[in-house]
């Protein structure tokens, strides 16, 4: 990285081990031999970046062309004299399908991109002189891959845009979102219109036609989107650079539905808001296919090594037909006609979405982490990263050797949490906030464990409901005990029942009570993605 770069990177530089070792061996060889031998040595040894590649006379054109335009010549500049920019890769979750505001070459008849001006590359607080937007709705992996002479419409392959932005600037980011279209990956495109059409058209849930076969779609998707990322990585090379001259970001989709969704006070209709897609849809969408996508992408990140940025559970709480949507329902638009591409916007992140993209990237590409998830956890329309996975564990009560339950595979609010075997399920997950002392489901984010009634008291009962952070949902673990803050005579605990399953309640502590000890532990998984009955939901079905 040059020392006269316009723009100060974070210090988490990834940096070949080789040539770390190397410097630090010119540096000792600099101290014991003089100076012009090791000023020689050091030049040899340190200048390792690749040489630029040519490209083809058509792209070299096009290179030079632009070239020409950020800086009055056509030559390719040395890195340090370039202008700096961020990039965007992949298909409409980043393009900017579902906000509006199209750049209009990309509009339609002839282009459908739908790239937007109000997309979340022009948004983050990363400083760079230059912000290229060059996804494009319905991209599919290979459409990354230089040279690969699959392209969309009327426009260049991704990968050889890139080729030619590589060149002409120095690109310190690129953010990369990719893997959701084309044969042999999920195809959200077909599977999201078969259920609204589903729903539209009260022909039942849609879930089981594809419920057995996601794991072969989801395997395909991360095949194919971990050799876009080796190829982009190679293009970067053949562009002349190494692994510390940018940062490489892949980042997950967010999940657009929500089986929760009459919860919000101001529920706006199944047809006004655009949620239509049956309830055992939309929680088979959250609580089996995001997830299951999610872990297919980030294996293929992991195995790239590039930085990679969850926001698998970034919209929970911000879906369709909730009170603060950051995606946009099923839409849509007739200007053009009546044609395939007239609901193309449907379920597809909205302006305050890319918003949300925007403030996550930014909180990643500052905090240096290689992993990093992004959340809301209140549904307060700000975003909090937390470094890492979030790791949600079950609590096992020691009293019945079952673990605390959402009845149902339910996260309505009021939701009953009961004790129930243990399955590794994610209506049995939990993550501790330390920061808030606040205990969030893994089904939904946004719903916190909660005493019903907001006051704490012996005999309350335990519930999910919205997460706030008031005192009624603040929890400090106590050795084996789990107390409300600021209540320590009172402890959470199952109840002893004679004809039904234990619940949760708060009860007096006591010593003795094995119903009042728990284990917060790592699940055995079961069912992995928690989705294993057809009973998940607790919730008429329309």
């Amino acid at each position: 990285m040059s020392s006269s770069h316009p723009h100060p990177r974070p210090a988490h530089r990834r940096r070949r081990t080789a040539t770390v070792a190397a410097a630090l061996a010119v540096g000792l060889v600099a101290t014991l031999t003089p100076g012009s031998a090791a000023t020689a040595e050091t030049d040899s040894q340190i200048d390792t970046a690749p040489q630029i590649q040519p490209l083809p006379d058509h792209l070299e054109q096009i290179r030079a062309d632009e070239a020409i335009e950020l800086y009055g010549s056509p030559e390719i500049r040395p890195m340090d004299q370039r202008k700096t920019s961020l990039v965007t890769m992949g298909d409409s979750e980043i393009s900017g399908e579902g906000v509006g505001n199209y750049t209009p070459d990309t509009d339609g008849p002839d282009n459908w991109c739908h790239r937007s001006f109000d997309q979340a590359v022009f948004r983050t607080g990363i400083p760079s002189d230059e912000q290229y937007n060059i996804a494009c709705s319905g991209a599919q992996p290979q459409h990354l891959i230089y040279g690969s002479g699959a392209s969309q419409w009327d426009e260049l392959n991704q990968g050889d845009h890139l080729a030619i932005k590589a060149r002409n600037t120095n690109i310190d980011l690129l953010w990369i979102v990719v893997g959701a279209n084309g044969e042999g990956t999920i195809e959200f495109g077909p599977v999201a219109t078969d259920c609204a059409v589903s729903r539209i058209f009260f022909l039942g849930p849609c879930y089981p036609t594809y419920t057995d076969e996601w794991a072969v779609r989801v395997e395909g998707s991360r095949v194919q989107v971990e050799q876009a990322l080796n190829s982009i990585q190679q293009t970067m090379v053949d562009a002349g650079y190494t692994d510390d001259d940018y940062e490489m970001v892949f980042m997950s989709y967010p999940g657009p539905v929500s089986p929760d969704v009459e919860d919000n006070p101001d529920f706006p209709g199944w047809y006004d808001g655009g949620c239509l897609m049956y309830l055992h849809d939309m929680a088979f969408a959250r609580n089996k296919a995001v997830p299951m996508f999610e872990t297919a992408l980030r294996q293929a990140a992991f195995d790239a090594g590039v930085r990679y940025l969850d926001a698998s559970r970034l919209f929970h709480g911000h879906e369709v037909c909730t009170d603060n949507t950051w995606a946009r329902g099923l839409y849509a638009d007739f200007d053009g006609g009546y044609n395939e591409h007239a609901f193309r916007q449907s379920f597809h992140p909205n302006f305050r979405g890319h918003g949300a993209f925007a403030d996550c990237m930014t909180e990643f590409w500052n905090s240096g982490a290689p992993t990093a998830t992004c959340v809301d956890p209140a549904s307060t329309g700000s975003v909090t990263l937390v470094d890492g996975l979030m790791e949600f564990k079950q609590l096992r009560n020691v009293g019945t050797d079952e673990c605390l339950d959402g009845r149902g595979y339910n996260s309505r609010n009021r939701t009953v949490q009961q004790s129930y075997p243990c399955h590794g399920g994610r209506n049995q997950g939990f993550w501790y906030d330390v920061d808030n002392h606040t205990l969030h489901s893994e089904l939904s984010h946004d719903r916190c464990l909660d005493v019903r009634g907001g006051t704490v008291e012996s005999g309350a009962r335990v519930q999910i409901y919205d997460c706030h952070g008031a005192p009624n949902q603040q929890w400090q673990f106590d050795g084996n005990r789990i107390k409300p803050v600021g209540h320590d005579n009172l402890c959470l605990a199952f109840n002893n029942p004679w004809f039904s399953r234990p619940t949760a309640r708060l009860a007096t502590c006591a010593w003795w009570s094995s119903r009042q000890q728990w284990l917060f532990e790592t699940r055995d998984f079961d069912d992995p993605v928690g989705y294993g009955h057809d009973d998940f939901i607790g919730s008429r079905v329309y």
